[in-house]
């Protein structure tokens, strides 16, 4: 019987605007308690974190593929999260990797295996690596091979995500996994119902909601401390819409940082304590409560805050009372498959056998998410016939390669925009942690597309597991996965639905698949050959060539300081002239650390990878336009070597201790013909009163 927590029952720190259903038990315990210590070490556990951040300045983003949405600024350093599940008594290992990007590339995958071969040899594979993405539309573009390609910006990615496994390896040791399970309220909602109706009635009556509404979480202890903590909860990141220019990791940035922050230093709690908030099935899946482009909040920022917050609220409440320890076999089969012309049985289509086609965008994928900002103007959602107009322009623009009759029909009712060039074979897979199931894809699946998956994957894998998790955005990444149902009414997600209408049951199958030799304890057959364009692609470099002196003052020089005095709530503004901030990157260093003193001594109380923080950079002469729907096709302009500003806001916590602080701010500046040489520069000092 589940509980739902309502008024008084609710904690203080919870607050009114969540509700929570709980599948886990719900009794106040002690911290001992809370982390399981009666429970026996059922595996290896380790965790690990480190930075991905890339460039902050003159780089695209690529979620909402608005040609002018570029990076300004940041807002929140960008993070990969690893956890490794071993057994006791065996080699056998799991990696997950949660990594703060829209998404990941097979080419982040090999590079991170290559790096980890050469410390730890055969243990680290492809056959148990997992790297996914939270899919926050404020990371910047270019570390993928197949667009705008940044091979500097790549590298930190690989650096970083290495990193964060090997801290995890050397944290390794004996332990326990508990499972938490909780509905959460008011964290998303359904913006693609049109589309979600189409799905049989009968289907739909068996689910309460439109959309998953469930968090798990995994609670990772060792001897007397947890080490952290892993969910999975479906919501896009899209709180910060295309008017954002700032880098950020988005509502699930929020909850991880928020959450290490305040269980760091706690009693049974470890002082590396790693908190990832991993996506699931969102692909239908908002946190723009009002399907008009904005959430609950006064700007995109209170929204993502708010979104946040829902989840932290929800994992919180599951770090105090997860119960459930996973016990019994750890085991995964990773493979590849190619989805191109793949035949599917009937048991899968219900309709005899039927293929899938050679992957293509249709009209709508143009159209955009209307719910979250839209798209190009010429397009919208729910377009179903072809316009020879449309088609002479897309010609025109882009130079796409031909279409045939074949594969028109093929992905009908999808009216072609245009089809890929290439397509690789794409890695999925099931893993198993005792009773628990993860169903692993590259892909952003419905709601209902990931209730047919764990379906499909539960009745494969039998009793002995009680519960399924779709892990979206993992290992490279393939559009969205519609049901036939859903891409027949041609809304967004299925104009992004590369394969056709048979897209989730060509998945469904090969899942099944891939369970039942885990299932059985059968070694998959040879997968399809692995896709690397690696050392192909060319790469446009980051930063200026070089950075023109301020014609009116020095690099370094504070044109506004801050105030005398503040109290928690006011907003801080410093600018200053530097150069361009990606000229020195990888940094080594944060851009700004806001420092207090306290006997005698200075301690940074916050960073730019903290939430109160925003850094903008601009330059005098350069301005990029906002999204001309009259002229769509319009690039941004192009660099310069004009010299920055950057201005610093930072609004002081309300939990901020009085007393004195300043703002020191690392830059750099690069002189023609030169290497990039750094700064260092503090503010004034100024007070923070009670």
């Amino acid at each position: 019987m589940t509980e739902r927590l309502t008024g008084s029952s609710f904690p203080k720190w919870l607050g009114s605007t969540v509700l929570l259903v709980f599948v886990a038990g719900c009794s106040s315990t002690s911290s001992s308690e809370s982390n399981g210590n009666s429970q026996p070490d059922n595996y290896l556990i380790g965790a690990g974190a480190a930075d991905i951040t890339g460039p902050v300045v003159d780089v695209p983003f690529t979620g909402y593929s608005q040609p002018t949405h570029i990076a300004a600024g940041i807002h929140t350093r960008l993070t990969a999260r690893a956890f490794i599940i071993g057994e006791l008594e065996s080699d056998r290992r799991l990696v997950l990797v949660t990594t703060d990007l829209l998404n990941v590339s097979q080419e982040i995958r090999l590079s991170v295996l290559d790096n980890l071969a050469a410390s730890f040899g055969d243990l680290y594979t492809l056959d148990n690596v997992v790297i996914s993405a939270t899919h926050t539309h404020s990371s910047p573009g270019g570390y993928r091979h197949d667009g705008a390609y940044r091979e500097q910006y790549f590298e930190a990615v690989v650096a970083g995500v290495t990193r964060a496994v090997e801290a995890a390896h050397q944290n390794l040791g004996p332990g326990r996994i508990l499972l938490g399970e909780a509905e959460v309220v008011d964290a998303g909602v359904n913006r693609s119902a049109v589309a979600y109706d189409q799905n049989p009635e009968a289907e739909r009556a068996q689910y309460s909601n439109d959309t998953d509404k469930e968090m798990t979480l995994l609670k990772f202890v060792m001897e007397d401390d947890s080490i952290g903590v892993l969910t999975w909860f479906a919501v896009h990141p899209t709180s910060l819409t295309f008017n954002n220019s700032l880098v950020s990791a988005d509502h699930k940035g929020f909850a991880a940082v928020e959450m290490e922050n305040s269980l760091r230093g706690q009693p049974g709690v470890a002082d590396d304590f790693v908190a990832a908030f991993a996506q699931s099935n969102c692909g239908d899946v908002t946190g723009n409560l009002n399907l008009d482009n904005t959430g609950p909040g006064v700007d995109d920022y209170d929204s993502a805050r708010i979104i946040g917050e829902r989840q932290l609220d929800a994992a919180r409440m599951l770090f105090d009372s997860a119960s459930k320890p996973l016990s019994g076999e750890l085991d995964v089969r990773l493979t590849l498959v190619d989805f191109t012309d793949l035949e599917v049985g009937d048991d899968f289509t219900g309709g005899g056998a039927q293929r899938t086609c050679f992957p293509a965008y249709g009209y709508a994928f143009a159209g955009g998410s209307t719910e979250d900002g839209g798209g190009h103007p010429l397009f919208e959602e729910g377009l179903l016939e072809r316009d020879p107009s449309i088609d002479a322009l897309v010609d025109l623009v882009l130079d796409p390669p031909p279409v045939s009759d074949a594969l028109r029909e093929c992905q009908a009712p999808k009216p072609i925009l245009y089809r890929k060039t290439r397509q690789a074979a794409l890695p999925i897979g099931v893993a198993r942690v005792g009773q628990l199931a993860l169903v692993i894809v590259p892909s952003e699946v419905t709601t209902m597309s990931g209730r047919r998956m764990r379906a499909t994957v539960r009745e494969a894998l039998g009793e002995e597991v009680s519960h399924v998790v779709i892990a979206g955005y993992s290992n490279d990444y393939a559009g969205y996965i519609t049901t036939p149902e859903e891409y027949a009414v041609q809304q967004y997600e299925g104009g992004h639905t590369l394969f056709g209408p048979w897209t989730l049951p060509a998945f469904q199958q090969e899942l099944a698949r891939v369970a039942t030799a885990l299932a059985d304890g059968d070694s998959l057959p040879g997968s399809a050959e692995q896709d690397d364009l690696r050392g192909v692609a060319e790469s446009s470099p980051l930063g200026n060539e070089y950075d023109e002196a301020p014609v009116d003052g020095d690099f370094g020089e504070i044109t506004r300081q801050p105030n005398a005095s503040y109290s928690p709530g006011d907003v801080l503004s410093v600018v200053l002239r530097t150069g361009h901030p990606d000229s020195v990157f990888p940094r080594s260093a944060d851009f700004v650390s806001i420092r207090r003193l306290s006997d005698d001594q200075w301690s940074t109380v916050a960073t730019e990878a903290d939430w109160e923080t925003q850094l903008r950079w601009s330059q005098p002469s350069r301005v990029i336009p906002p999204y001309d729907p009259l002229d769509p096709f319009a690039a941004p302009p192009a660099p310069i070597n004009e010299a920055f500003s950057v201005e610093i806001r930072w609004q002081v916590p309300e939990e901020a201790a009085p007393g004195t602080y300043v703002l020191v701010f690392v830059g750099s500046q690069r002189p023609a013909g030169s290497e990039a040489v750094p700064f260092s520069v503090e503010t004034q000092s100024f007070e923070i009163a009670n």
